[in-house]
């Protein structure tokens, strides 16, 4: 069998290196991150990031806080804090999160702290202005509703009712049910919390975006592959909101915009915030990538991605793509990667019915493999639709395929390569390879991401194994391809595999066909078998799996 000339391995030492910018949706810093959060925007991203670097790419995950979100105040009112040191708490504890499933995050960018409050308030300020040149910017009059009890505007997550397109019940200004967005007195049914008193409801002027024209998103939406229930949810409230999207909102906590008037507080609405916050993370990438340019500069040569669940679909489709296209300077991201909610149980995670399981919790439990939850987790295809965390699924998961058979093979595969310089590759295992890594390339690198085809690709390749192992050089090779296979999936079992082989540091496909020793001991390990009693500390009482 002849190996394609167009083989990643055969490819990767005279391929140029492409930049690439990976923004995860920034999480609100008013909690810890769950695995609904874990399983989507940031796992997805991370296999990407990792998959891009074995290939000899250069990404770099850059996304912060979305630390003036109105969720802020509203727990800081709660606890009696300030939203400055509830977030700084919550940043530390987002950072353990995303650490204990091996998330890397190259910057993560805290937008009320120094050094980049002053940065971030200077690029709210530059893109208003541009804005404002280009016609975007335009103030319009709507009705809010006021509590003289509390002395305070009833908005964000103190507002109530039902959703004006779907009929659910919802908080603050969008619908996670089916991702619609809405100004207040559209809400069905509005209420207020308890001692708010009766709503007064005020008319004051506030700044809209007036983002790009229908046909214009229409196209780029479609070129980008965004599904077609989401594209209809852009649409509609575009068609409801005259083509505007909300650009100040009447709340105290955030960058102040100017034009506001005594008694009536203006700032900078965080959804069109994240449209300034995408452009310093393109200056970010810049500076790190050693590039010189902002990342969404036209021309830039950078590869910008950004992953978000469907409650961001309007944010980010209208914030940041629509304004794109209206700023006439920024390209927009290249691709915006939506998936659906993962669920606990068949239940959404909660955590204010504290329906979740926390990621640092379930991936530092004894017995249970970090590993084993990414491979679990990226089982799932929320690229489709919702999919739920089921405890006797991820057992048996992780009992028979890691710690049952894959583990088995790959100690037996061990042992006999162990202390063996290994012969070349034959030719037919590396073209088996070759294919392979093509589908795991298709699954990470383009318009969607399916990690399930990753997750794939890889078991393929490790189930199509001898009954015995014919030589030490045939065993290496099929260990090394675990490794590379694994690496965007498990980084543990990847690394180790390959530095276990005798190759340093992460895998690389550009140092995979050099032949090197491998150790003579301190192999690389394995999973355990674990039981339901093993996840029963990291799960909810509301788990149909703990006692009573």
């Amino acid at each position: 069998m002849t190996v394609p000339t167009e083989g990643l391995i055969r490819t990767s030492k005279t391929a140029h290196p492409r930049h690439y910018l990976l923004a995860p949706s920034e999480p609100t810093p008013n909690g810890r991150l769950h695995l609904g959060h874990i399983a989507g925007p940031f796992l997805r991203l991370d296999m990407l990031s990792r998959f891009l670097r074995m290939r000899g790419d250069l990404p770099l995950i850059i996304t912060g806080s979305d630390v003036y979100e109105p969720y802020m105040t509203f727990k800081a009112v709660a606890e009696g804090r300030s939203e400055a040191e509830i977030a700084a708490e919550y940043d530390a504890l987002i950072a353990e999160d995303l650490s204990a499933v091996d998330i890397g995050v190259d910057q993560f960018i805290n937008p009320c702290e120094d050094p980049w409050r002053k940065v971030f308030e200077e690029e709210v300020d530059a893109c208003v202005r541009r804005l404002r040149h280009r016609g975007a910017v335009v103030e319009q009059r709507e009705r809010v509703p006021y509590s003289r009890s509390a002395a305070r505007y009833i908005v964000g997550p103190w507002l109530t009712g039902g959703c004006p397109d779907c009929g659910s019940r919802v908080s603050s200004y969008f619908c996670e049910t089916c991702g619609g967005h809405f100004r207040p007195e559209n809400l069905l049914e509005p209420q207020g919390p308890d001692g708010a008193g009766p709503l007064e409801w005020r008319e004051i002027s506030s700044l809209f975006l007036r983002v790009a024209e229908p046909e214009p998103l229409r196209r780029r939406m479609a070129e980008m592959r965004v599904p077609p229930r989401f594209q209809e949810a852009v649409e509609r409230f575009l068609a409801r909101e005259g083509g505007t999207v909300r650009l100040s909102a009447p709340q105290q906590w955030g960058v102040a915009l100017e034009g506001g008037v005594p008694g009536v507080p203006r700032t900078l609405f965080s959804y069109a915030g994240i449209f300034m916050f995408a452009r310093l993370m393109g200056a970010v990438h810049g500076e790190m990538s050693g590039t010189g340019v902002n990342a969404f500069d036209p021309g830039s040569g950078v590869t910008t991605v950004t992953s978000f669940g469907i409650d961001n679909v309007i944010p980010t489709m209208v914030c940041i793509v629509g304004t794109a296209l209206r700023h006439g300077d920024m390209k927009g991201y290249d691709r915006v990667l939506v998936n659906d909610f993962y669920q606990l149980e068949g239940e959404k995670f909660s955590t204010s019915r504290g329906h979740v399981i926390w990621s640092a919790d379930i991936a530092r439990a004894p017995r249970i493999s970090a590993d084993a939850v990414r491979y679990f987790l990226a089982g799932t295809r929320l690229e489709e639709g919702p999919e739920s965390m089921e405890p006797r699924s991820f057992v048996e998961v992780n009992n028979t395929r890691l710690a049952g058979r894959l583990t088995s093979l790959v100690r037996a595969a061990s042992a006999v390569s162990a202390d063996v310089l290994p012969e070349p590759m034959g030719q037919d295992r590396l073209a088996r390879l070759e294919e392979l890594l093509r589908r795991q390339e298709a699954a990470l690198d383009g318009l969607v991401i399916a990690t399930a085809d990753a997750v794939a690709a890889f078991d393929l390749w490790w189930r199509e194994t001898p009954g015995e192992w014919g030589s030490a050089s045939q065993a290496y090779w099929w260990l090394k391809g675990v490794a590379v296979l694994a690496f965007p999936i498990m980084p543990r079992l990847g690394r180790r595999l390959w530095e276990s082989l005798g190759g340093t540091g992460e895998p690389r496909l550009a140092a995979f066909l050099e032949p090197t020793r491998p150790r003579a001991s301190g192999g690389p390990g394995g999973f355990e078998p674990i039981t339901l009693g093993d996840l029963v500390s990291v799960l909810p009482v509301s788990s149909r799996h703990v006692p009573a």
